[in-house]
C-alpha cells in the first residue's frame, strides 16, 4: 500500500511536518475561510495536530486589522497575514476593503499556502534539494565467468519480496556483471526504509521572508454565469474546482455548465494528499467519474458533463485532418467504445461531437494538464474564440499561473512546444517523475479559480495576468493583467505548430519546467 505522502517526501522532512506547532493569535479575529484552508492544507500536509495549544506552539498566526509595529520582524515565531481586494499581505500591511465573497476562499487559499510555506522554511522542513523519486535495490556482483552459460539463465530472487532484475556489464576487466534487483515501491521493507531517508546540507535558506502580491480585485459585474471548461483532473484541476465551488456557494449563481476532462482512469492512494476533491472512496474509480459525483454533491443546481481526453480531433476540420501515429497516442473515447462502450455509458462521458458543442459555448478555458501538447491544443480553442487560456504547472517547489490574453504558448516558447508529449507527472505512469506538494497545486489552483471566477461573473479578463511562486524560498512574483484581450492574430500560428505547416515568424525562447506538469 502506498504511503499517502509518498510524493511529498521528496520535498520535504515529513517527520517534522508531521509534529509542527501552529497556533492563531485572538481565533476569534482569523477569518473563517482563512481558517478552514489552513486545516484544509495541515490535513493534506500530514500536520498532526493543528491547531495546537498555545502553550509550547512554535508557530502563531495572526490576522492584521491596523498597521503594526515592525519590531514583530524580530520574533521568527509570528506570521501576520491580510488579503483584500488590494491583495494578499504577509508584512505586515493590513486590507482595507474585504474582498467578495466569491474570490475570499481563492484568496484564503493562497495566504494559507503563502503561511504553510513561511513555517515550512522556519521550521526547516524544506529538502535542501528535490528528490523526484527514490527506489530500493539489492546490488549483487556476479562472476559469470566461473560457470558455464550466461548468468541470464539464473534466477535472483529475494524471498518473499517482489523484484525487478537488470543485468548490467561491470566492465572492469573481472568479466564481472551486476544484478540489479529494483525492490517493489509497495513493499513494506521498502516503505519502512523510504521513510527513514534524510537529505540535510546545502543552503538552508531560513531567515524570514514576508512575501506579497498586490493587485486589484474588483466587485463582480454580474451574478456568476455561463460555462467553464477545466482540462486535467489532478492536483491543479481539483483545486481550482475546490476554490471555484466554494466562491460559487457564496454567490447567487444561474445558468451554470461546467466541463471537466480528464484521462487518468485510476484515482491512486497517493494522490488524495493533493487533489482535494478526492477520498478513500474514490481509490480505484476514473477520475472525472470521482470528479463529476464530488461536483454533483456541491452544485446540484449546475449542469456537469466529463471528458476523456483533449486531442487533436475535436480541433482540426476535416480539410486538414492529419494521421498520427500509435506512439503519438489515440482518444480514450476511441478505445472504449471499442473494447467496452458501456463503460462510457456508466459514467455518461461526452461523445466528440457534444464534446465540440460545449467548447464552442465555454466561457473560459483553464489548462490543469500534465504534458504541453494538449496544453496547446486547450490554447488554440481559446485563442480561436478570442478569450484568454488560463494555464497553470508547477514543478517541485516551483509554481506558475499565466493568463494568456494577447499572446500564446507558441510565440512564447517556440513551436516545437506543440510536439511535446513528454508527461510530467507524479502519477505511477508519468514519463518524467515529479515531487508535489499540496500548497503549490493549491496556490496555483486558486489563482486559476479567481480567473474562471471573474470570467463567470462578467470580466473579459483576469486582473492578475501571472504569478511565479519558488515555494523553498517563499519569492512570488505577480505580474497584474495589461487589460486587453487580443488573440485571434495568434490562431494561426497555433494551427502552424501544431500540425507542421511553416510558421517563420515563430520565436523559440526556452521553456520553464513549471509549464510541464499538472
Amino acid at each position: 500500500m502506498s504511503d499517502i505522502f509518498s510524493r511529498q517526501r521528496g520535498l520535504v522532512h515529513q517527520e517534522k511536518v508531521e509534529s509542527l506547532k501552529v497556533t492563531f493569535e485572538d481565533e476569534a479575529s482569523i477569518p473563517q475561510a482563512l481558517k478552514h484552508s489552513m486545516k484544509q492544507l495541515a490535513d493534506q500536509l500530514g500536520v498532526k495536530n493543528f491547531p495546537s495549544e498555545s502553550e509550547g506552539s512554535e508557530f502563531t498566526l495572526s490576522w492584521v486589522h491596523d498597521s503594526i509595529d515592525f519590531e514583530w520582524k524580530h520574533d521568527p515565531s509570528m506570521i501576520f497575514v491580510s488579503y483584500g481586494q488590494e491583495g494578499v499581505f504577509l508584512d505586515g500591511t493590513p486590507c482595507e476593503n474585504p474582498a467578495h465573497p466569491i474570490f475570499e476562499p481563492s484568496l484564503a487559499t493562497v495566504s494559507a499556502c503563502l503561511i504553510w510555506s513561511e513555517i515550512f522554511r522556519r521550521a526547516k522542513c524544506y529538502t535542501p534539494v528535490d528528490v523526484p523519486k527514490v527506489s530500493v535495490s539489492v546490488n549483487v556482483r556476479v562472476n559469470e565467468p566461473s560457470m558455464k552459460g550466461s548468468i541470464n539463465h539464473l534466477d535472483f530472487q529475494l524471498e518473499g519480496i517482489n523484484s525487478h532484475i537488470n543485468i548490467r556489464s561491470v566492465n572492469d576487466g573481472t568479466g564481472h556483471k551486476r544484478v540489479l534487483m529494483r525492490l517493489d515501491d509497495d513493499t513494506p521493507l521498502v516503505q519502512e526504509l523510504l521513510k527513514k531517508l534524510q537529505v540535510s546540507g546545502g543552503d538552508e535558506n531560513i531567515h524570514p521572508k514576508y512575501p506579497v502580491m498586490r493587485f486589484t480585485l474588483p466587485e463582480p459585474k454580474t451574478n456568476p454565469s455561463g460555462h467553464l471548461t477545466i482540462v486535467g483532473a489532478g492536483g491543479l484541476g481539483t483545486w481550482a474546482l475546490h476554490s471555484i465551488v466554494k466562491g460559487l456557494k457564496n454567490s447567487n449563481f444561474s445558468d451554470l455548465q461546467l466541463l471537466v476532462f480528464d484521462k487518468d482512469m485510476e484515482v491512486e492512494r497517493h494522490n488524495l494528499n493533493r487533489q482535494v476533491i478526492f477520498s478513500e472512496a474514490d481509490i480505484g474509480r476514473p477520475k472525472i467519474e470521482a470528479a463529476k459525483d464530488w461536483l454533483n454533491r456541491n452544485l446540484p443546481d449546475a449542469k456537469i458533463s466529463i471528458a476523456y481526453e483533449l486531442h487533436d480531433g475535436l480541433l482540426q476540420s476535416p480539410q486538414n485532418t492529419v494521421e498520427t501515429d500509435e506512439e503519438e497516442g489515440f482518444a480514450l473515447d476511441e478505445l472504449l467504445f471499442d473494447s467496452d462502450e458501456s463503460i462510457l455509458q456508466h459514467y455518461e462521458v461526452l461523445n466528440d461531437d457534444e464534446i465540440r458543442i460545449q467548447l464552442e459555448q465555454t466561457d473560459a478555458i483553464l489548462g490543469c494538464l500534465d504534458a504541453m501538447r494538449p496544453r496547446v491544443l486547450a490554447d488554440l480553442i481559446s485563442a480561436r474564440k478570442n478569450q484568454p487560456y488560463v494555464n497553470g504547472g508547477i514543478t517541485g517547489l516551483f509554481a506558475q499561473y499565466t493568463e494568456f490574453s494577447n499572446t500564446n504558448l507558441v510565440e512564447i516558447y517556440g513551436p516545437s512546444v506543440a510536439h511535446d508529449q513528454v508527461v510530467y507527472s507524479c502519477q505511477e505512469d508519468g514519463e518524467v517523475p515529479l515531487s508535489s506538494l499540496a500548497i503549490t497545486n493549491a496556490f496555483v489552483g486558486s489563482l486559476q479559480a479567481i480567473s474562471a471566477l471573474q470570467r463567470l461573473t462578467g470580466q473579459n479578463i483576469s486582473s492578475i495576468g501571472s504569478v511565479n511562486w519558488n515555494a523553498r524560498y517563499n519569492e512570488v512574483y505577480c505580474n497584474l493583467s495589461q487589460g486587453i484581450v487580443s488573440r485571434k492574430d495568434g490562431v494561426q500560428k497555433l494551427e502552424n505548430a501544431l500540425w507542421d505547416q511553416e510558421d517563420t515568424n515563430a520565436h523559440p525562447q526556452s521553456i520553464t519546467k513549471a509549464e510541464g506538469m499538472e
